[in-house]
Formats: C-alpha cells, sequence, structure tokens
C-alpha cells in the first residue's frame, strides 16, 4: 500500500498551556481532547479534522517566531468570532490575497501567529 499523509497536527508553543486551552476553545471552537496534568503541561485541542499539540514553553522568542495555516469552510463566520473574542491581528483583516485565498491572521496569548485561510480559485 502506498503512503499516505493523512493530517499536520502541528507543536505549538504556549507559556501558559491553560490560557491556550481557553483561548483555542472560546476563539476557535476547538475542543479539548487530551490534558496531561492540572495545571496542564501538554493538551491536545481539535476540531474536526485539525488538531493542535500544545505543550509548555517559557521561551516567547520561539512562541514569536512560530506560524502556522488552517485551511477552514466558513471563514465569515470565524472571522466575526475571532474579532468578538479580540484576537484578531491588527495587519491581518479578512480580504483575498493575489493567490486566490480568503484570510486572516489571529495572535494566541503566547505571540504564535495562525492565518485562517479559505480556499478560493487558485491561481498559477
Amino acid at each position: 500500500m502506498p503512503t499516505r499523509f493523512l493530517r499536520v497536527s502541528p507543536l505549538i508553543p504556549a507559556r501558559d498551556v491553560e490560557e491556550a486551552i481557553r483561548f483555542y476553545r472560546d476563539a476557535l471552537g476547538f475542543e479539548l481532547d487530551y490534558r496531561d496534568a492540572e495545571p496542564a503541561k501538554f493538551a491536545i485541542v481539535g476540531r474536526d479534522s485539525a488538531w493542535l499539540n500544545i505543550f509548555f514553553n517559557e521561551d516567547k522568542y520561539l512562541a514569536d517566531q512560530t506560524s502556522l495555516r488552517i485551511v477552514v469552510d466558513g471563514i465569515d463566520e470565524l472571522y466575526e468570532r475571532c474579532q468578538a473574542a479580540g484576537c484578531t491581528h491588527p495587519n491581518g483583516p479578512l480580504g483575498v490575497k493575489p493567490w486566490g485565498t480568503r484570510e486572516f491572521s489571529i495572535i494566541d496569548p503566547s505571540g504564535v501567529c495562525l492565518a485562517l485561510v479559505e480556499q478560493g480559485e487558485q491561481k498559477g
């Protein structure tokens, strides 16, 4: 059987894992799938087929240099939810990119940047 890649489940650094769990739950609608302890040093949150592995790391530089893109459907509703939660990036409002996607950016409490992307007609 040929190898198939099924999903990507990135590692997300967090200075406070409990705060990160609340953020991903409240801002993006993720659910807690796993917590190693209370307070957590490692947790997994998921929504649909997207899973994020949140791990404790005090290094602000690591979080500030971490970014990822999550492809979604229904980006308008998600954008409204993130605006209400106050987590949209001031330089990343919802818009159409030259390559055809609609996307916006948010910053989590530790400084990780996430671009939320809805596929459009691809160019090039």
